[in-house]
């Protein structure tokens, strides 16, 4: 007796032509076997084809299989929460409005997987789908001024060769937190005055939707010294162009103030696209006695969208002393304030407010004493101020009354560190400083250093380590906010243990280079995400599969996912020398470039695409189950593309010109040798 094939459902099979026509579990099995590409490709086979493929349950599953830490998945993944409303309020300002945008706007699944398919094909090919340009205004002109500050004296140096060790910093900056790029541009926007009369320069660049908005920002009789964008908030340093003191017979010195501005996004109920605003915050003097314009005094600074740090290093111009000058000062920059120094540079107007000082007495000298005073500080305290005087810190001034206070104190030092303490702590850096950024987090100040064997130059080190050290100290700096403990808030001064987390590149006996690092071909630094069946849209909505699961913390020695670190990632593919990367810890993606005197590399790292295993997966492991989820590290190395006139594109040179790349998972923003901004569009 001969039976006809039937299908799970008990339906006939035997008269089916194709796969469209197959139950629908069995139609789902077959085409988790197949590349998003090709699922793609499949809808210009027939009517028929194209209808199953562009269904939108199918479309949604095949995202959720093939790329289930995409942005657009995130986003629907916090909607489908089962307490959206709760998730979405822990959420960043930006992120929260971007989500309520894409609540708003119906979404097309079909037209979604097609997207994001096209996006990782490039990404996994290592190839830009569109390569576009950005025009910088021109630096030291009658308009705009960029006076970067000036890199460490170091280079790395083997034999006759030589390659770059330090970069300057790039007058413009992407932050990936909120999705917009900050750049110098060339023209204003269409309807707005020329940037002669307003002299707002400075554009925010939504790069979804090509859209940009002034900065209020006049760069007019400015030196721009740094920008940087992070967590919504945009901060400019800059001195005026005029200087107003003579430090010695060849030096003038030049006040330097910080700008900040919020950076907000809103949803729009008319456009499916946000729109953004730019809003003055608060400003503050950067140092009391002002900076000179030269390569020898330098300051590293980093802010969170409430606090900003900053280090000077200053040669020490005295006939009796050697070391440099070092102090550290951290900012609350939360409060808003009218209130511009810049503009009264008597301090005539400032508003005065009452608190207490940021260190008991006798710290800011070097003494040990508990007392405490409170004093009136004027909102843009600053390092110096009290360094210079320290007897009057020592004297407690009167309480003001409350006539005399102000409800908006506008941002104040809740720290200063001066040499004495950063020597206890292990961060004073000397003649030969190993200092390479400053990062901040909720609590912590993080010292990032570094220091190779090859480095030469003015400031590298007398005694280089081994190979290569890298090391990151935290020190706790900002107070807790419990209301209920009356030690903590305003004024107190925490102290704690230091966080210390080096590695010297002293690898195993495997002969890898570093401990921490392993090739990124061999190990997938993501632990598996959980899945389900392919028959679970039987059993509830296929939006209820995209709620995100209970998981363990994540941990990974990428830069971006663990901060707090010490930046392995510059030594991992030693001798070459990791220059900068682009992390989407989310996404788990990573543009990385290397190089190593004369070669120049530039990768893309992409986390594993969940894939149904088969026989034969992996050398020396026979047999896998076909239930066994494998995942793997797409590493691949950006070529020599073509241009519009068919001419050869190096990458390197059209990213790395400023020694630093930045983006997400959908674009890479750098700068090329003509002083244009690269965006490559995956």
């Amino acid at each position: 007796m001969k039976c006809s094939p039937q299908s799970a459902s008990g339906s006939d099979t035997s008269n089916m032509r194709d796969i469209t026509e197959l139950p629908h579990d069995l139609f789902l099995i077959v085409i988790s076997h197949l590349s998003p590409r090709t699922c793609v490709r499949c809808r210009s086979v027939s009517r028929r084809w194209h209808h199953a493929f562009t269904d939108e349950a199918n479309c949604l599953l095949l995202l959720r299989w093939n790329f289930p830490r995409c942005r657009e998945m995130r986003l629907a993944a916090l909607l489908s929460s089962p307490a959206p409303q709760k998730s979405a309020d822990n959420l960043p300002p930006n992120l929260k409005a971007e989500l309520v945008q894409f609540a708003q706007v119906r979404r097309v699944w079909s037209s979604t997987f097609a997207h994001v398919a096209r996006r990782y094909h490039h990404l996994n090919r290592a190839t830009a789908r569109v390569v576009e340009k950005l025009d910088m205004a021109p630096s030291q002109n009658n308009l705009f001024s960029f006076w970067g500050v000036a890199p460490w004296n170091r280079y790395l140096r083997l034999h006759e060769k030589t390659a770059s060790f330090h970069y300057p910093d790039p007058s413009w900056w992407y932050s990936q937190e909120d999705g917009v790029l900050v750049y110098p541009a060339t023209r204003p926007e269409r309807d707005s005055p020329p940037l002669e009369t307003t002299g707002h320069i400075y554009h925010i660049v939504d790069l979804s939707t090509k859209r940009e908005f002034p900065v209020p920002f006049d760069v007019r009789q400015k030196h721009i010294r740094r920008v940087r964008l992070a967590q919504g908030v945009l901060v400019f340093e800059w001195a005026e162009v005029l200087p107003y003191h003579q430090l010695n017979d060849r030096e003038v010195v030049h006040r330097h103030y910080v700008s900040i501005f919020d950076v907000l996004r809103h949803p729009s109920i008319t456009t499916t696209h946000c729109t953004w605003s730019i809003t003055f915050r608060s400003e503050f003097k950067l140092h009391f006695l002002g900076l000179p314009l030269n390569r020898s005094d330098r300051f590293f600074s980093a802010h969170t969208a409430t606090h900003y740090a900053v280090y000077f290093w200053q040669p020490n111009r005295s006939l009796y002393q050697d070391d440099p000058i070092e102090q550290l000062a951290v900012w609350d920059i939360s409060s808003p304030s009218p209130y511009r120094p810049s503009e009264d540079p008597k301090g005539r107007k400032r508003p005065s407010v009452e608190r207490t000082p940021s260190l008991p007495t006798g710290l800011w000298s070097g003494k040990s004493s508990s007392s405490t005073a409170t004093t009136r500080s004027p909102p843009q305290a600053d390092v110096s101020n009290d360094a210079a005087s320290s007897s009057d810190m020592e004297q407690p001034r009167r309480r003001l009354s409350a006539s005399q206070t102000t409800t908006a104190p506008g941002p104040f030092v809740i720290r200063r560190i001066a040499w004495p303490q950063l020597d206890f702590y292990g961060l004073r850096q000397r003649a030969t400083p190993q200092l390479r950024s400053l990062s901040l987090d909720g609590k912590n100040l993080y010292f990032i250093e570094e220091e190779h064997r090859w480095a030469d130059g003015q400031h590298s080190s007398l005694s280089p380590p081994r190979v290569h050290l890298v090391r990151s100290t935290g020190i706790p700096i900002i107070p807790f906010d419990d209301q209920d403990d009356s030690s903590q808030g305003q004024g107190h001064v925490v102290q704690g243990p230091v966080f210390l987390d080096s590695c010297g590149a002293d690898g195993d006996v495997n002969m890898n280079f570093c401990r921490r690092v392993a090739p990124a071909s061999s190990v997938s630094l993501w632990p598996p995400p959980s899945i389900g069946g392919l028959n679970a849209a039987r059993g509830r909505g296929l939006i209820e599969q995209l709620r995100p699961r209970e998981k363990k913390e994540e941990t990974s020695e990428w830069s971006g996912i663990a901060k707090h670190l010490a930046p392995c990632w510059r030594h991992e593919d030693f001798p070459y020398l990791t220059v900068s990367e682009m992390v989407d810890g989310e996404a788990g993606v990573r543009v990385s470039a290397r190089h190593c005197f004369m070669l120049e590399t530039l990768s893309v790292h992409v986390r594993p695409r969940l894939t149904v295993g088969g026989e034969g997966l992996e050398e020396g492991k026979g047999k896998v189950d076909r239930e066994e989820i494998v995942r793997r590290t797409s590493v691949k190395e950006f070529g020599v593309t073509r241009g519009d006139k068919g001419e050869e594109v190096n990458m390197w040179g059209e990213l790395l010109a400023k020694g630093h790349i930045s983006g997400d998972e959908r674009w890479v923003v750098g700068e090329d040798e003509q002083g244009l901004i690269t965006v490559l569009r995956f």
